[in-house]
């Protein structure tokens, strides 16, 4: 949903998005990866120091161009600064929250012409076309209900980082007395269908999203009832509460639609059938594919068939604009499996094979395969513990002016730490051989050799105690060596 986004924003989400990955990086690196010319990026460095505190861009003539993050501050901070000065994002949360608004009124508040207010709006319904989404020419947003409240409720989630900064305390409350009564009335069926986890802040996004439609008189249509609600109906007070603070009533119909359609039941065949294909073959085909893991891999998969149900209903799930710019279960997925590029190039193949009879656009097709690699990887563990094992393991020699038991100590709290990335063997200074047994080992942890001596074999110099410098140094040699067996 890049179309929320104008181009001198998506330029500048590309620069912090390289510079968050990697360390210090030139000017020229940069317009490489992204495009542009050295003064545009020069400019965009300026300019993202203004609004992106508290992470500042340094520069530096030797080393290039380096992004400081604060400890306290995740990558979901940089798409929610974007989409909070998005004119895109604002002029859709004003639409909904703003139903009878006219575009007259709408200038006025962004400071834009008419003339701009329509190519926003064309540049939108260009982007929502494959959603079956549009934004009418009197300002409402109009087409496949369930896409717009999962576009919506998408773009709150990202936009804002805490439910604190959209809801009005009074809405907040409610909506969480609310939640907490559907849950203790509906536990038993919940657990049995839903055994699956729901962030609680974007199911408050999607709940306020489907009071405002419902007020706009949009509504999904009610085929069956699965929950009781006789808990919220018959709580007089909260339902006069309710109707103070949002104007309509906690009927079954609107209860219908603030629940129902994100806790039913999920009904993998009927979803199958609707997008051309068989739920039977799909079944096969997972199968098929996680034999082959276990046959390659030499594990078991002892949850096979909940496995597999839980992989087609989460895929399904997030058909749709299910994010706007950050694709959380895209960016796990190729982290988790950095290290194991084999591993994750076949299961994209063979997940790509397996949807590509799917009557889906491309980009929903992406999005369920990185689902079900996501859901793969969480909900099998004896796949998860076999990826965990590292490719690389460091062979250290220990080589201090100390005791043998204080080397021995070092050794229990390195492999410790480091678990499966370092194997280290002791070696005593005074012992005849040592300097000939030197060059079978990747690195030498000592606080005595002269560099000289040791040819080709990498030296780190460390205290004699374990702590944050030994922790940082041998961290950096694991990944340095790691770059290395990848280039």
């Amino acid at each position: 949903m890049k179309e929320v986004l104008n181009k001198q924003s998506l330029r500048q989400l590309a620069l912090l998005e390289l510079l968050w990955n990697k360390e210090w990086v030139t000017v020229s690196e940069i317009v490489k990866e992204i495009g542009g010319v050295e003064k545009t990026i020069c400019t965009d460095i300026k300019q993202l120091n203004e609004i992106i505190e508290p992470l500042t861009i340094e520069t530096s003539f030797k080393h290039g161009v380096f992004l400081n993050k604060e400890m306290c501050i995740s990558k979901r901070h940089l798409y929610a600064l974007f989409l909070q000065k998005s004119v895109e994002c604002q002029l859709l949360e004003m639409i909904l929250f703003n139903p009878h608004i006219t575009k007259g009124e709408v200038c006025d508040r962004l400071y834009i012409s008419e003339t701009q207010l329509n190519r926003l709006q064309v540049k939108l319904n260009k982007g929502f076309e494959k959603y079956g989404i549009k934004i009418t020419t009197d300002l409402t947003i109009v087409g496949d209900e369930r896409n717009i409240r999962k576009l919506l409720s998408s773009l709150f989630y990202e936009k804002y980082l805490s439910p604190d900064h959209f809801f009005k305390e009074k809405e907040f409350q409610l909506i969480d007395q609310v939640i907490r009564k559907f849950y203790k009335a509906n536990t038993a069926i919940i657990a049995a269908n839903n055994q699956y986890h729901f962030l609680l802040n974007k199911m408050r996004m999607k709940i306020l999203v489907a009071i405002y439609r419902c007020k706009s008189d949009y509504f999904l249509e009610q085929k069956q009832h699965f929950f009781d609600y006789t808990m919220i109906t018959e709580d007089k007070e909260l339902n006069k509460r309710w109707q103070v603070v949002f104007g309509i009533s906690l009927t079954e119909k609107i209860l219908h639609n603030i629940f129902e359609h994100y806790y039913a039941p999920f009904k993998v065949t009927e979803t199958c059938l609707e997008l051309g294909a068989s739920q039977f073959a799909l079944k096969t085909r997972l199968e098929q594919l996680i034999g082959m893991i276990c046959q390659q891999l030499k594990i078991e998969c002892r949850n096979q068939d909940a496995l597999i149900h839980a992989i087609l209903w989460s895929s399904f799930l997030t058909v749709g604009p299910s994010y706007i710019l950050h694709n959380t279960k895209e960016e796990f997925v190729l982290e988790s499996l950095r290290d194991k590029q084999a591993i994750a190039s076949d299961l994209q193949k063979y997940f790509a094979d397996i949807y590509s009879d799917l009557s889906l656009s491309a980009e929903d097709k992406n999005n369920i395969l990185y689902q079900s690699i996501y859901t793969l990887v969480t909900q099998w563990h004896e796949f998860r513990v076999e990826i965990r094992k590292t490719i690389m393991k460091i062979k250290a020699a220990l080589l201090l002016d100390a005791p043998e038991e204080h080397m021995i100590m070092l050794k229990e709290e390195i492999e410790y730490h480091f678990r499966n990335m370092y194997k280290v063997d002791i070696l005593l200074p005074d012992d005849p051989i040592t300097f000939s047994r030197l060059n079978c080992y990747d690195c030498i942890l000592t606080n005595l050799l002269n560099i000289d001596e040791l040819g080709k074999v990498s030296v780190i110099g460390i205290p004699n105690y374990f702590g944050e410098e030994f922790i940082k140094k041998l961290h950096l040699f694991f990944n340095s060596k790691k770059n290395e067996r990848r280039i």
